[in-house]
């Protein structure tokens, strides 16, 4: 089967691999869409601090975002057949441990990660992809294979709504107009804030936001923080505040932003360092917390909120590529120009 691999730093690698045969407990899915995540770039370039640290192990299979269809399955498999609409985990359990044999998978001790750090051997920019069966979804048939291939970075968001307690009488402010960030924004809205911001840099992207769910968008290019905030959050500070953009200094003008014992979540993975003018202080003055958020197991969540049109991410998919320009499509994820968001290629048909 084609798949596409990470050697090192710098070098995306078309190759040909032997298509993935089930083990008894194990699916077997043909992909469809596999999107282009700011990670699998982080990992490309190596300016991601885990493959600058020696943490990220190449060569990777790289790919975590993706939908597609299930091929074969193992003999002990019960709930998948071939034909199935699927969509995954982001992470692998070993499924022997005392952990797992609990059934808290998602605390292994040996889990790896798809197509990131420790990674596992199947990534998703391939023709197909093997996972075991505990780790795997049904797509809801109202669900394009488009938003499918969202549902993973939809996780991400949906776990940072959760670890702040968004809700009633929230402001909250979502810096990064990225398929994450905007996830964020209209996840916030769905769980019940009062008013959210999203802030960034282009006028198109924001515009976009606007229309799945922030209440009000600042174009920071234009516009300095905190008070273009303030004067878009009607002179409130923020109760809560969603980073994601990734970049230290929009977290250091988003925590100009915060009210006291304001909750921060922190879901970009940060290539820069903070500037000699951040102010430590600001955390402990106004009693702010700050939580990092990675991969989170509400795969069903997510699917709930789309299959009911209550989440509708389709918006966020500006560009879609054919399998044979996958290096094309890296390339441009790479390149932030105006009114990209979120970059899938089409591995197979559907």
């Amino acid at each position: 089967m084609k798949a596409f691999i990470i050697e090192k730093p710098g070098v995306l690698r078309e190759t040909d691999l032997p298509k993935p045969a089930p083990g008894p407990r194990d699916v077997v899915s043909r992909v469809v869409y596999s999107g282009v995540c700011g990670t699998d770039i982080g990992l490309l370039t190596g300016g991601v601090s885990f493959a600058k640290d020696g943490t990220a192990k190449y060569p990777i299979s790289v790919g975590h975002e993706w939908s597609g269809v299930v091929e074969s399955v193992g003999s002990k498999v019960t709930r998948f057949k071939p034909g199935d609409r699927v969509v995954s985990d982001n992470g692998v359990s070993c499924g022997e441990c005392s952990v797992c044999l609990a059934g808290d998978i998602y605390r292994c001790p040996h889990g790896r990660s798809l197509g990131t750090v420790n990674a596992w051997h199947y990534g998703s920019f391939a023709e197909y992809i093997l996972m075991p069966e505990r780790h795997m979804f049904h797509l809801d048939g109202s669900v394009s294979f488009e938003q499918g291939a969202l549902i993973e970075l939809a996780t991400i968001a949906y776990a940072a709504a959760e670890a702040l307690d968004i809700g009633k009488g929230d402001t909250v402010l979502v810096t990064g107009t990225g398929a994450v960030g905007m996830s964020a924004a209209a996840l916030a809205k769905i769980f019940g804030a009062d008013k959210v911001v999203i802030a960034g840099r282009s006028e198109k992207k924001l515009g976009i936001g606007l229309k799945i769910g922030a209440d009000a968008a600042v174009n920071t290019s234009e516009n300095k923080m905190p008070a273009a905030f303030f004067n878009a959050s009607g002179e409130k500070k923020a109760s809560k505040i969603i980073e994601a953009s990734g970049s230290a200094d929009a977290l250091d003008r988003a925590l100009d932003c915060a009210a006291f014992k304001c909750r921060v979540a922190m879901l970009g993975f940060y290539e820069g360092k903070i500037n000699d003018s951040f102010v430590l202080d600001r955390i402990v003055l106004y009693n702010l917390t700050l939580t990092g958020i990675t991969g989170a197991p509400r795969v069903p969540q997510v699917m709930s909120l789309m299959a009911s049109g209550r989440l509708n991410l389709e918006p966020l998919v500006t560009h879609i590529f054919p399998a044979k320009k996958t290096a094309e499509a890296f390339a441009a994820a790479q390149n932030n120009f105006d009114g990209k968001i979120k970059i899938l290629v089409k591995m197979t048909d559907g």
